[in-house]
């Protein structure tokens, strides 16, 4: 699947309480912590397209009505999201969706009804089971069981790809040489991943490379690092290569990745922010000018750097 680009996101609404956007990262049990990289919950807060960050994983996700599985995105998505949607997912790591699947990954599409792989009649118990846990905390342990009895009846996945997936984590690693640790050709390996991780080799591998440097970012004591050096630790060939996949897999730059609101507000000249200031003023109504505002700060939030929206005055 993907995962948000910030955890939290506040949007701020005129005199009335502020909305809250969560997300929280839960660590996994240990029957199920080699298959998967976590449990997790999120709360939208308020409806949009939210943007996600692609992790080379795939996730098993209840919404509060079905099961879902979404399989793991090359780059960055745009998934709508609702007002009051609280959702629970399991994260299975790569390598691991064929064996919890029972099924190929390359049968999927991008989202689909758990019901459509493992049955109608199968599925319905499961999700009764989730509906009837409560509380959040609840489903996550019934995702859990779910993925451990899954297991159970599969079996572990081809081990050469989980071995080929471990050489891709490595910074100087190629995707010729984990086809060669596994005594594979190069188009053996890629049939392998379309059916038990749902991404081609190269892709997985520029992934997990961006997911070092986005962990990288968040590492204490980085704060005097340079982007430099941060390419050069996570894998890339220099600083215009992390950009490139920065912008291609986030959508933003690599400052911006790990910026507040206020952090990219005062990142840009004086004179973008008088012009966006001036854009916001220029509205006659006040629900146009409320909506500018918002739409100003949910950009920020998203990490978006600003720019003139005049243009788009006639589209409102």
């Amino acid at each position: 699947m993907a995962v948000p680009l910030r955890p939290v996101a506040v949007r701020s609404r005129l005199a009335l309480a502020p909305v809250v956007s969560s997300y929280q990262e839960f660590r996994p049990a240990p029957a199920v912590a080699r298959a998967a990289a976590c449990t997790w919950q999120g709360a939208a807060g308020w409806p949009r397209r939210m943007r996600l960050l692609p992790d080379g994983c795939l996730d098993v996700v209840w919404d509060g009505q079905r099961i879902r599985v979404v399989r793991p995105a090359a780059r960055q998505v745009r998934r709508a999201v609702g007002e009051t949607a609280v959702v629970v997912g399991i994260r299975i790591r790569p390598g691991w969706a064929g064996a919890v699947l029972g099924a190929p990954v390359r049968e999927l599409p991008d989202v689909a009804d758990l019901a459509d792989v493992w049955g109608t009649a199968t599925v319905m118990r499961l999700e009764a089971r989730l509906a009837a846990a409560g509380t959040t905390a609840a489903a996550r342990v019934a995702l859990v069981g779910l993925t451990v009895s899954q297991l159970a009846r599969s079996g572990d996945p081809d081990p050469r790809v989980l071995a080929a997936v471990s050489v891709l984590g490595q910074p100087s690693a190629t995707v010729s040489d984990a086809a060669h640790r596994v005594s594979l050709s190069l188009r053996q390996l890629r049939r392998c991943f379309d059916d038990h991780v749902g991404l081609p080799p190269k892709t997985l591998q520029t992934i997990l490379r961006f997911s070092r440097f986005r962990a990288w970012l968040t590492a204490p004591g980085q704060a005097r690092a340079t982007l430099a050096s941060a390419a050069a630790e996570c894998g890339y060939y220099d600083h215009a290569h992390l950009c490139r996949d920065c912008a291609r897999l986030a959508g933003v730059t690599p400052t911006l990745a790990n910026t507040t609101a206020l952090d990219a507000w005062t990142d840009i000249t004086p004179l973008a922010r008088n012009e966006f200031i001036c854009w916001v003023e220029d509205a006659k109504q006040e629900k146009t000018r409320e909506r500018r505002i918002r739409r100003t700060q949910e950009e920020l939030e998203e990490g978006t750097r600003p720019i003139s929206h005049r243009a788009d005055a006639l589209n409102e």
